[in-house]
């Protein structure tokens, strides 16, 4: 690779300075060790998606995470046992310590960050280095205008780089990254594994229901149960045999909430009392949320409950777009922000931002046709974050699996 004075320069200056003294750490565990490191423009949920296929091809991997700047990443977006850590600053001295304590076998970066003396260290100790989900903007280029040649020399250490659109791989190889293998693959997207069911369960409740519009309120809070009574006995009134099926935020509610709905002179059936959704049956209360993926299964349209209140508890809504079902929500994402921002780019989902207008929408999603327009575009956008997330990690089983082949020899 060539050699860069600016990059000779910066790591001189970052031999020197001030070390914090280094944190407490786990010990390191046995077997391989894969390190991740959220750079900028990286979210825990996204690299979340990539840790989880790793881990479920590979389950004797072992996974550190880190992230730019101050602060470890959450470890709730990342596998159970994954370990998070507190990246050192982007000095050498520190990352000698840091890579002497954990020693991993490869070395993801995540962003838009080329750290200096993260990478230059790590290569120098040969441990295979990787670019993923990166984005380069004409901006980013021109901050690295007159750093060219250093920015060819950190480029040229990674084994592998994957950018998220071909601009970013054209201004990545005019930026002197012609030496290192540039693929295009996408932008890792947050979503989450669709989940599972009794498929005996959903065969079974399937013929029952025969064919009846259904809709699901998925972890219904308190404050929204008169909003989804209201919008039922509006899409009853265009559709008699309209079923709501609905789940309590809060299992402890399932009760109440059945003799509520009872009050309002509705059949209610309720599923901790082992009972069906027969044809008379007008609402289904199902308290508990492991089933939902049986219930996103059965149901056309689902709404998010949650939404229409803000601090509300809520889920994720690409939940329901992983089992092809309809999505309508409220004006409150919760902690789901960006995963909301993408399916309404994508055209998947209908926003409500009133117990009137949720009425008004549950009566038009009784048109299958458009129902299943929103549904066919929220499953798109889940399948395709889901692709991206696979590509990249056959490129990391690809590098791990070289590493191995070459230290056997």
């Amino acid at each position: 690779m060539g050699r860069s004075i600016a990059l000779a320069l910066y790591l001189l200056t970052a031999r020197g300075g001030t070390v914090p003294p280094a944190p407490s750490r786990a010990a390191r565990p046995d077997g391989l060790l894969v390190w991740l490191h959220l750079g900028r423009d990286a979210t825990p949920r996204r690299l979340g998606q990539l840790a989880q296929k790793l881990v479920r091809e590979r389950p004797e991997l072992n996974l550190l995470v880190t992230r730019e700047g101050d602060g470890v990443p959450d470890a709730d977006n990342f596998p159970k046992g994954a370990i998070t850590d507190l990246c050192p600053p982007d000095n050498q001295s520190a990352m000698h310590v840091f890579l002497d304590h954990w020693r991993p076998d490869l070395c993801v970066l995540a962003g838009g960050s080329l750290p200096p003396a993260l990478i230059c260290e790590t290569d120098r100790r040969n441990v295979p280095l990787m670019l993923v989900n990166i984005r380069v903007t004409q901006a980013d280029e021109r901050a690295w205008r007159w750093r060219r040649g250093m920015a060819a020399s950190l480029l040229a250490r990674f084994r592998r780089i994957m950018a998220q659109d071909p601009d970013s791989a054209a201004r990545l190889r005019r930026l002197g990254g012609r030496l290192a293998q540039i693929d295009v693959a996408g932008r890792i997207e947050e979503t989450t594994e669709p989940l599972t069911c009794s498929e005996a369960e959903r065969f079974s409740l399937a013929e029952l229901l025969m064919a009846r519009p259904i809709w699901l309120v998925a972890g219904c809070t308190e404050a929204e149960e008169d909003a989804v009574i209201a919008a039922h006995a509006h899409a009853m009134r265009l559709a008699h045999r309209m079923l709501l099926i609905i789940v309590p935020a809060d299992p402890a509610r399932a009760g109440p909430l059945a003799e509520r709905l009872r009050q309002v002179g509705w059949m209610i059936a309720e599923r901790s009392r082992e009972e069906e959704p027969e044809p008379e049956v007008q609402a289904f209360v199902a308290d508990g949320e492991e089933e939902l993926g049986l219930w996103y299964r059965l149901a056309p349209v689902t709404f998010m409950g949650g939404t229409l209140i803000e601090g509300g508890p809520s889920r994720n809504p690409f939940e329901p777009a992983a089992l092809g079902s309809a999505i309508l929500h409220g004006p409150c994402p919760g902690p789901y922000p960006d995963a909301y921002a993408r399916l309404t780019e994508a055209r998947a989902v209908r926003r409500v931002d009133s117990a009137a207008t949720l009425a008004e929408a549950v009566g038009e999603m009784i048109a299958a046709d458009k129902a299943a327009i929103l549904a066919h575009n929220a499953w798109a956008a889940s399948s395709g974050g889901a692709e991206v997330a696979e590509r990249v990690a056959q490129a990391v089983f690809e590098a791990l699996d070289a590493t191995a082949r070459k230290a056997a020899v």
